[in-house]
Order: C-alpha cells, then structure tokens, then sequence
C-alpha cells in the first residue's frame, strides 16, 4: 500500500514540476563559451532544463514505483 501512494505521489511531483518548471533552456553561460564548444551555435537546438530532468526522473521513479507495487500485488495473489 506504501509502494501505492509512493508512486502517486512522484509522479503528481514529476507532473507538478513539468508544469510549473521553466520551459525553454537557457542559451547563455558556460556552454555557450566559444572556446569550449566543438559546435557551431545553432539556436533552434534546445537541451533540457534542471527542472524537465528532475520532474522525468520522478516520473520514471513513479514509473518503477508501480510495477514493483504491481509486482507485488500478482504475487501476493498466487500465493
């Protein structure tokens, strides 16, 4: 039942973070430093965000969250 409200409660958090998190990555800083890029720019190449990564990662831990929960329930029936 935990593994249940664990994994409903990563992906509203990975959903949330979707939603809320800003959409569109930054194109200046570090990684647009001339000397240490091998690229050329290209401004329609987009990478994604701390906050897309983090809300992915809850969402694929909710992911697993569930089948092991889901696991758990087919094996506690043939048992």
């Amino acid at each position: 039942m935990i593994t249940a409200v664990l994994a409903g409660l990563l992906l509203v958090a990975g959903v949330v973070t979707l939603i809320v998190g800003p959409s569109a990555a930054s194109s200046f800083g570090w990684f647009a430093y001339a000397p240490l890029s091998d690229e050329v720019f290209a401004p329609g190449m987009h990478f994604l965000t701390t906050a897309q990564i983090l809300g992915w990662t809850f969402i694929a831990c909710a992911a697993c969250a569930t089948a092991f929960w889901a696991g758990l329930a087919v094996a506690r029936r043939r048992s």
